[in-house]
């Protein structure tokens, strides 16, 4: 039952949203994949990179490796010049050295491989290498829809300057190192169009939320197109933006559909995790993903009031005739489930037993894996460089990575203009990103509320120290009268 019902409120979240979150796999780079091949329109030719998979195989025999580097020789010497002319294959510089160096250049940045390279997405700054893997869950095409726009005219520059970085037809003089290794590996592409996004989001227009996002992207490519850097740098930061977004949109069903309060995160900057910043940060992140569970119980009592009006009176009813509908046998009696809905409807008030039968069904479908929204929004923070710490602890704080700093203030300020004034550049931060660090005087009150009580002295702490970290990487000056000032510093402010 579990499975079948976890796959009919998947369906229901595709259907509201355009991408699903009941997996916990996600990475950034399955969103990079997809998101290149809805830009392009195109998925390259893998049959070199089956033949490297195969030789670089672990679970492979040394004579299985061998042949396939062997017939990856045979088809292609000439790409291969010197490394290809050896009587020894098997302790050869390509099969020891070069191959599995290609593997690993791959799958950098967290890459996920799967059974063959129809199956796996890559850390590859070119299209040549785009995919059909389908691990994003539909979190690529809805970045590029929301960047591409509803209407006629609202495509976004960023997708232009993806466009540019990550162009298959590039001549050879313009590839990027690692674009002119993998090159050869691919011979071309084919056209692959993407699905068209189905989801009420986005269907007729922007909510406030996705506006701020794509303010956010047009922030980020003002930045790339003025500072000009490394080609790859540009593309993680945009690939990163992107997996960004997707997080605060996720985290903000709940507000935008059933007008939950706005969630703020607490930046802690202290080093401490034993700080009440830290403590407090925690929270913050503990509530978010507590949303997260509490509009999966809404999305589930949803569905259930659409089969039976009341259906807390008889929830295994309802939950066997929208499994019905899925074409799903219905629940086991046995199911242990059906017992703990008998507890509930017992034990609960009258007020209280939909909600508690809503939540019952979450932990049920979710399991021991994290397999819903908060599951997914621990991970995807995680793996962004959002979230902290890194290992399986279920603690996260705000602690962003310097590499995410830098996108989060690239998309927050206008390069083209004057450096905001750091108190200025925070009340932007708090809009667009839902993040405080404790530089406002409402920092302190709004923290309360949750229960945490971080003294005015240690808020303010906070947001020095932040103010540190952003002129280590700079993003940030201090000017003369106590006066400082944030964005892309490349000439001096009196």
């Amino acid at each position: 039952m579990n499975k079948e019902l976890r796959k009919a409120i998947s369906d229901e979240i595709h259907r509201r949203h355009g991408y699903r979150f009941m997996e916990a796999k996600i990475k950034p780079v399955h969103i990079a994949n997809a998101l290149m091949r809805s830009e392009h329109q195109c998925v390259g030719r893998m049959g070199v990179l089956e033949q490297l998979f195969e030789a670089t195989l672990n679970r492979n025999t040394i004579n299985q490796r061998v042949e396939a580097a062997q017939s990856l020789l045979d088809n292609q010497r000439e790409r291969w010049g010197r490394l290809g002319e050896t009587d020894e294959l098997k302790s050869s510089v390509l099969m020891t050295k070069v191959l599995p160096l290609i593997r690993t250049l791959l799958g950098a940045d967290g890459a996920a491989f799967g059974s063959s390279p129809e199956w796996s997405s890559f850390s590859s700054p070119t299209a040549l290498t785009v995919t059909t893997d389908a691990s994003d869950d539909g979190a690529g095409n809805f970045v590029h829809r929301l960047w591409s726009g509803v209407n006629e005219g609202d495509r976004l520059q960023i997708l232009d300057l993806l466009s540019e970085l990550t162009a298959p037809e590039k001549d050879a003089s313009e590839l990027d190192d690692l674009s002119a290794l993998l090159a050869p590996l691919v011979e071309g592409t084919k056209k692959k169009s993407s699905p068209t996004i189905v989801g009420e989001d986005l269907s007729e227009g922007y909510s406030p939320i996705e506006l701020s996002l794509r303010m956010a992207a047009g922030s980020l490519v003002a930045f790339e197109r003025k500072l000009k850097p490394n080609p790859i740098a540009s593309l993680q930061r945009i690939v990163l933006l992107a997996s960004l977004s997707i997080f605060m949109h996720a985290s903000t069903r709940s507000r935008e559909r059933y007008s939950a309060p706005e969630r703020l995160l607490l930046l802690d900057a202290t080093g401490n995790r034993y700080s009440n910043v830290a403590d407090a940060s925690t929270r913050c992140v503990a509530q978010l993903m507590n949303d997260g569970r509490v509009y999966m119980a809404q999305v589930i009592r949803d569905l259930l009031r659409g089969k039976m009006e009341e259906w807390q009176k008889q929830p295994v009813e309802a939950i066997n005739e929208l499994l019905q509908v899925h074409g799903h046998a219905p629940v086991d009696p046995k199911n242990k489930i059906v017992d703990r809905f008998q507890d509930i409807l017992v034990e609960a008030t009258e007020d209280d037993i939909e909600r508690e039968l809503a939540e019952e069904i979450v932990r049920a479908i979710e399991g021991s894996s994290g397999r819903g929204l908060d599951g997914y929004l621990r991970l995807l923070g995680v793996r962004t460089g959002l979230l902290y710490p890194q290992q399986k602890n279920p603690n996260k704080r705000l602690v962003p990575t310097d590499r995410t700093l830098e996108v989060l203030v690239a998309s927050s300020v206008d390069v083209n203009a004057q450096p905001l004034e750091y108190r200025d550049f925070l009340q932007v931060l708090r809009q667009r990103w839902g993040i405080i660090v404790g530089g406002d005087p409402s920092d302190g009150p709004l923290l309360a509320q949750i229960g945490a009580h971080v003294p005015a002295r240690e808020l303010s702490e906070n947001s020095e120290r932040f103010l540190s970290r952003l002129e280590s990487i700079g993003l940030a000056r201090r000017l003369a009268d106590s006066v400082a000032v944030v964005g892309l510093l490349e000439d001096s402010y009196e």
